[in-house]
């Protein structure tokens, strides 16, 4: 669409979280919001406004930042003077007929010149940084489609997944320090899983000849930003082939991860 175009015939319905609220005038509201990664500007007038529903300035008095918003209207672009004189479009948005309050915000965001950057409080309040960092999300988001990957990959070649058990009367399958709990009815000290080798190659010498986990393992052990006590590990085994096919069938994991669309929102 160019500047100055509208689809009214086109109803456009979402759901998205408040970043920024502008007014100019009691008959103009501007909104940026986004939702799945994705931001958008939503333009609020008053002669937009549907009849018969919520009075214009009721709708807006009491919405703020970080408020999810259910936004009923038809997309189109604005047509600022100053950008059409310069050759430019006009920014892309949805003209609002309808705005209602989905969820209120209860406590107020971060300023956004400011953000949210503490790399400590970053990583206690998750829900704060994947708000105020978009990077999170795609990080997020792009390590979901990774295990999905890695399954697809492993039931593409026949390999079963199997789930082992997470704490065991002996802490092996790797040299760490295990946690350490107590199963109360069997009245005795087990150890939470630093791998889940052990069990995986029982499945082997009990008779499935492709067989994988991807699952939690704990080590009790140091932590920094890129260490953390509970982790997820992927470990297959296959029967009758030797270091060399397994360095192959690595390769080819690893060539198709890093091939992954990295962008978010994306389907696959």
């Amino acid at each position: 669409m160019k500047s100055g175009e509208h689809k009214k015939d086109v109803e456009v319905k979402l759901l998205a979280r408040i970043y920024n609220k502008r007014a100019s005038g009691p008959k103009l509201v501007f909104y940026d919001v986004r939702n799945e990664g994705v931001k958008i500007q939503v333009m609020c007038q008053l002669q937009e406004a549907k009849e018969g529903g919520v009075p214009f300035e009721k709708q807006h008095e009491h919405l703020r930042r970080g408020d999810i918003i259910g936004i009923t209207g038809y997309p189109g672009r604005t047509a600022p003077k100053n950008k059409i004189e310069k050759g430019e479009e006009g920014e892309l948005s949805i003209f609002a007929t309808e705005i209602i309050l989905a969820t209120p915000c209860l406590r107020i965001l971060p300023d956004e010149h400011f953000g949210f950057k503490d790399q400590e409080e970053r990583h206690r309040i998750r829900h704060m940084d994947m708000i105020m960092n978009p990077s999170t999300l795609n990080t997020l988001a792009t390590r979901s489609r990774m295990v999905k990957y890695i399954r697809k990959f492993f039931d593409d070649l026949d390999f079963l997944e199997f789930e082992t058990p997470m704490m065991g009367s002996i802490a092996g399958g790797a040299t760490a320090k295990p946690f350490i709990t107590h199963h109360n009815d069997l009245n005795m000290d087990m150890y939470m899983r630093i791998a889940p080798e052990l069990y995986l190659k029982q499945l082997i010498v009990g008779g499935f000849n492709r067989v994988y986990e991807i699952g939690r393992q704990f080590r009790n052990e140091g932590i920094d930003l890129t260490h953390n006590p509970e982790f997820t590990t992927c470990e297959f085994y296959w029967a009758s082939k030797d270091v060399f096919d397994l360095m192959n069938l690595t390769e080819e994991l690893v060539s198709g991860l890093v091939s992954l669309d990295n962008s978010w929102p994306c389907h696959i």
